[in-house]
């Protein structure tokens, strides 16, 4: 199969399920409530694994609000960005199933420290200042970046973090300015009071945090909201002597380029990546050769044309794989990923492979990509990474192709027909593409009944590794 208008988007691998949530997960103690509702831990059965679950009525939200926000997230793969599997619903409630974080949030930290070292204030504002620019890049403001939508994975004390609650977010498009003014009042930049901005009011948050970070308090205070207003639109940010003596020149630049009122002056998020206080800052890694040799070759086997097995692939990294089993995975990825964007461009990929080996065969790497951007972008994001570079022993397992093999089978029948891989891949009515989905089944179909047994189902991916 050859066709490569077909392609495998990370958004229609999320299920949209109606009826009881009870089904596949347990409900356990709630672990956040808001104005929205409340948060739960959950244990998912199939796979045992732990999962938080927002739990909305449908009756208090506003649906096309809350139904934006899920396709927000659905699209955006990022390591800092928080994952979500599945959305459930009943006949009172609307559910989403994300990732279970139970570091706490930035918030709780700051009040325990105080404040951060310049260090790890680094790890923490690199990782956030990624997610952004990677948001940023495909047109997508947060609009509401504070500490306490910033959980940190678990309690290791590493600082691994990932942005949550877009429930603000807004997608926009060809430079469009957004006129509602949205956000906490600490963090809301000057323009979005006038009720005028884009995307740069995320990197007025960004600074805001940062300067919190390194000193405990806000630059920009009041007893009210309006006094808080009133004070970002009015003053200057300013380092008092007691708690700033300390911290560098460096940081204090960066912090008047995030915080620089008029937003055609102020830093972009990718190149405040590009600052000299992260290079800094940052640790220095020593790379791993051997992983990076792993990851590449299983890259170039990665094979182009068949799209069944990558979508197979892309649900058990969406869906199923551990933080553990990914860990150094994305060590590696953030090592490529040069500029900090949240993606692999073909001259990171191309600067990998040359550090890793000291040659390069640019054709060779062009149809490497080729074959692993998945969504055709011209770009490897995060799962797509994932997908063409995690070791086959952790994708073959039984319960994973079973489970996948459940999600893909709609109707229950226990066979995958034609109209469900066409309802995988979201396609239809293109006489070309039919003929691709056919073919697909007629790939798999040993015995030639038209439909995709979980025996036949598991030997396609069995034969994509070999």
């Amino acid at each position: 199969m050859t066709d490569d208008s077909i392609v495998i988007e990370k958004e229609n691998l999320i299920s949209h399920k109606k009826g009881k949530i009870s089904k596949e997960y347990t409900l356990g103690k709630v672990i956040g409530k808001g104005a929205f509702g409340q948060v739960r831990l959950a244990i998912h059965k199939a796979t045992k694994q732990k999962r938080a679950i927002k739990i909305m009525k449908k009756a208090e939200v506003n649906m096309q609000n809350l139904l934006d926000e899920i396709s927000i997230l659905s699209k955006l793969s990022h390591p800092n960005i928080m994952q979500i599997f599945e959305i459930f619903e009943d006949n009172i409630n609307i559910y989403i199933v994300s990732e279970y974080c139970y570091g706490g949030e930035l918030f709780d930290i700051i009040s325990q420290k105080g404040s951060f070292t310049e260090k790890e204030a680094c790890v923490v504002m690199k990782q956030l200042i990624s997610g952004i620019c990677y948001c940023h890049q495909k047109g997508i403001v947060h609009r509401d970046l504070k500490p306490e939508n910033i959980l940190m994975e678990d309690k290791s004390g590493d600082l691994s973090l990932k942005i949550i609650d877009w429930g603000c977010a807004k997608t926009i498009k060809n430079k469009e300015r957004l006129h509602q003014a949205d956000g906490t009042a600490y963090y809301i930049a000057p323009e979005v009071l006038k009720n005028d901005y884009d995307e740069k009011c995320d990197v007025w948050s960004c600074g805001i945090i940062f300067y919190i970070l390194l000193c405990g308090y806000p630059p920009f205070n009041g007893d009210t909201d309006e006094e808080i207003f009133q004070a970002i639109l009015r003053e200057d940010v300013e380092f008092p002597e007691e708690e700033w003596d300390s911290v560098s020149d460096e940081a204090k630049s960066l912090i008047k380029k995030l915080l620089t009122k008029n937003p055609k002056k102020r830093i972009s998020a990718l190149d405040t990546l590009q600052d000299v206080w992260f290079k800094i800052n940052e640790e220095k890694t020593s790379s791993d050769k051997n992983l990076a040799k792993n990851v590449l070759s299983n890259m170039k086997k990665f094979k182009k044309d068949r799209k069944l097995e990558k979508a197979t692939i892309a649900f058990i990294i969406n869906q199923l794989v551990l933080k553990d089993e990914r860990n150094e995975l994305e060590k590696q990825f953030k090592e490529w990923d040069t500029n900090g964007d949240g993606v692999l461009s073909k001259e990171e990929i191309v600067n990998g492979y040359r550090k890793t080996y000291g040659h390069v065969d640019e054709n060779e790497i062009e149809n490497m990509i080729r074959s692993i951007d998945l969504d055709g972008n011209g770009v490897i994001d995060y799962n797509e990474f994932l997908a063409c570079s995690m070791h086959k022993d952790k994708i073959l397992r039984d319960e994973n192709i079973e489970l996948c093999f459940k999600a893909f089978d709609l109707d229950h029948s226990g066979k995958i027909s034609l109209d469900e891989i066409i309802a995988i891949f979201k396609k239809g009515g293109n006489d070309k593409d039919l003929e691709s989905f056919k073919k697909m089944i007629k790939e798999a179909d040993e015995n030639g009944d038209g439909e995709i047994s979980l025996d036949e189902f598991k030997e396609i991916m069995k034969k994509f590794f070999n």
